[in-house]
């Protein structure tokens, strides 16, 4: 939602907005972001999860990297153990990509099954209104 605002307001265009100016133009933008992430909660809470643990993964390895470093441990290990952070952060990268990808395909799947519905209710009332397929009354 900041990067949709900074890229429609940016360069001091919100700055020197008037206040509750921008809410017609943005509000609905800002709806949309709140109910895809009122409708996509788990999966977003397992994104936190993983960059949570991504993030204790790394300070782990920087704490680990200090200790060596003040133990003299050569330069050999640590490269094992950069390397290894990088595979543990290049894993967590791809897992987030497929998250985001479900999230999309999940996304899309309601936007058929509303799309759907929504014909069939059409048809439903043209059935109705013209009794049947006949509809030259």
């Amino acid at each position: 939602m900041r990067a949709d605002f900074k890229k429609r307001y940016g360069g001091g265009k919100a700055d020197t907005a008037i206040a509750k100016s921008l809410n017609k133009e943005f509000g609905p933008i800002m709806k949309e972001h709140m109910k895809y992430i009122i409708d996509h909660a788990e999966e977003i809470e397992k994104l936190i999860k993983v960059k949570a643990q991504v993030s204790e993964v790394k300070s782990i390895m920087l704490e680990n990297i200090d200790k060596a470093v003040d133990r003299g441990e050569n330069i050999q290990n640590l490269a094992d153990k950069t390397e290894n952070l990088r595979e543990q952060a290049q894993a967590y990268k791809k897992a987030g990509t497929q998250i985001r990808r479900k999230m999309w395909y999940q996304n899309m799947k309601i936007k058929l099954v509303v799309l759907g519905i929504l014909l069939i209710l059409v048809l439903i009332i043209w059935l109705s209104v013209c009794h049947g397929f006949d509809c030259t009354n």
